[in-house]
């Protein structure tokens, strides 16, 4: 098929673009922007890390996460304080009205995931899983997957 992989990369853009639309659709009732539940997820697990250990742990360039900070400060879910033991650093915590959302934003994003697999059956989605991390793999070693084990989905 010509124009196969173009069809492959238009489809997970496109993809990608409508679960980000949509989390930001069902988020925005709670204060919160697409990108940001990460953010909280990883305060949720624990308080207090500086925006560099928060980037690491979510896979994003800090200045990302240094404006998604910036933002959530804005709107009352996380505070900034300085580290007491190194001024030069900061550190992020949650706010009350942040901390309160770890009973509301995991019910969100399972709900979403939940009806974006409605269609497919358990073993699709255990498939599904398995290609995407394949792929994933096969960008990291940058080589076109050339490298990669050639094996079945489980």
């Amino acid at each position: 098929m010509h124009g196969g992989e173009d069809v492959f990369l238009s489809r997970i853009a496109l993809v990608s673009r409508r679960l980000k639309s949509e989390a930001q659709r069902r988020l925005a009732r709670h204060g919160v922007h697409s990108g940001q539940q990460f953010v909280l997820g990883r305060l949720w697990e624990r308080d207090g890390l500086t925006p560099g250990e928060i980037a690491a742990a979510i896979n994003v360039e800090a200045p990302t996460v240094t404006r998604a900070i910036q933002r959530m400060v804005g709107s009352g879910l996380l505070r900034v304080a300085g580290d007491q033991r190194d001024g030069r650093r900061v550190r992020v915590w949650l706010t009350p009205r942040g901390d309160q959302l770890r009973n509301v934003v995991p019910a969100i994003t399972r709900g979403l995931e939940e009806d974006a697999l409605a269609l497919l059956s358990e073993q699709e989605r255990k498939t599904l899983d398995s290609l995407l991390e394949r792929i994933g793999k096969a960008l990291d070693h940058g080589d076109n997957g050339e490298n990669l084990p050639d094996e079945e989905p489980d």
